[in-house]
């Protein structure tokens, strides 16, 4: 579901077709006649894992998909956490649409229904940036703005750095480089894969392998729509989710949980190598300075955040050249992301003066 270590629990998660909403059948907001429980039905289910595939110059496919208002010139490329996929751009597409952004977002390598790197290629963010940026040459873009959250804060912050047509960048609990400052203050299930990540990725492919295979399957998903439906169940009920997130979880709307767990499941549709190939690259030296960021970082912290500490945050605000940073009360992790998404497109698409940095 995109958002650090929620697959734990686990462990020991163009134009695109309409969204559908839960079980049509009434009026009742998708709830079946007979119950209060929402309901997946059969024929949601194709539309919920669809999307888009650019088949890039250099043979692999690059899966994405666009969300908001699809006739809008402000662009905004989002980079969700990990484990997740392009279909979390639907948890925020309608604030997308009230900010007036077209948001696009893309499956790392390996993931959904983007293809694993060559043999011959790097596993970098300077990569993940040029298959970006072919997308968006293919999609005519000439300017855009980049918003990144948690594990995905890395990768928004390298299309900046790769990228000259990036004029802003937000990162909402982002994580900083672990390869400098490390892990010490994370939970212990994101310390854990995080360990396996750098020192032993083909256990932790192994152990995600199993658990897809028995749990987290998208083929079970999508021939047995009630398995999906208890695993939005065991998403609410994870014991990831400290605090503030746990409140947040257990009143949001179930259609929203859904779209988060599809994500999950989406991720590994291939298998768990790509997410692990990302943590694995998490974990390094990005190839790249944060001083070497030259235009607007917009950084956002929720003060009740247990998942990335505010530490990592400052780090980020310290080593950065142009940051506006807002440290937001009462706010968690998974609800600062959700709640501050839609004012986070708005900042990041504002308009620019001749000189951007002036601002700040």
């Amino acid at each position: 579901m995109g958002v650090l270590g929620s697959v734990g629990t686990f462990l020991g998660p163009a134009a695109v077709a309409p969204l559908p909403s839960p079980s049509p059948s009434t009026l009742n907001f998708g709830l079946s006649p007979s119950c209060n429980t929402p309901k997946t039905m059969a024929h949601e289910v194709d539309t919920l894992f669809s999307g888009c595939a650019l088949r890039l110059s250099n043979g692999r496919n690059l899966g994405y998909i666009i969300v908001g208002d699809l006739n809008s010139e402000k662009v905004v490329v989002l980079c969700n956490g990990s484990p997740g996929s392009r279909l979390e751009a639907r948890v925020h597409g309608n604030s997308a649409f009230a900010a007036g952004v077209r948001l696009i977002c893309v499956d790392r390598q390996g993931v959904g229904l983007s293809d694993p790197l060559k043999d011959e290629e790097d596993n970098s963010f300077e990569q993940f940036a040029s298959d970006v940026g072919e997308l968006l040459d293919h999609l005519c873009v000439h300017q855009y703005s980049v918003v990144g959250y948690s594990t995905g804060g890395p990768a928004a912050l390298s299309l900046a750095k790769f990228d000259e047509r990036v004029s802003r960048v937000g990162l909402l609990a982002s994580v900083a480089p672990l390869s400098v400052f490390g892990t010490n203050d994370m939970p212990i299930e994101a310390r854990f894969m995080f360990f396996l990540s750098k020192r032993a990725p083909s256990l932790l492919t192994a152990l995600f392998s199993s658990t897809v295979d028995n749990h987290l399957s998208r083929k079970k998903a999508i021939k047995e729509p009630e398995h999906l439906d208890r695993l939005i169940e065991e998403f609410t009920e994870s014991r990831v989710w400290q605090g503030t997130d746990k409140e947040y979880i257990e009143n949001i709307d179930w259609t929203l949980r859904r779209l988060f767990m599809v994500s999950t499941i989406e991720a590994f549709r291939q298998g768990a190598k790509g997410c692990t190939d990302y943590g694995n690259l998490i974990t390094k030296h990005w190839g790249f300075l944060l001083a070497s960021i030259e235009v607007p970082v917009h950084l956002y912290h929720g003060e009740r955040d247990e998942t990335v500490p505010r530490a990592m945050t400052e780090y980020l605000e310290s080593r950065l050249r142009y940051t506006e940073t807002r440290y937001i009360q009462g706010q968690g992790h998974l609800s600062l992301i959700c709640r501050y998404m839609g004012q986070t497109f708005k900042d990041v698409t504002q308009d620019l003066e001749s000189n951007p940095q002036a601002a700040f």
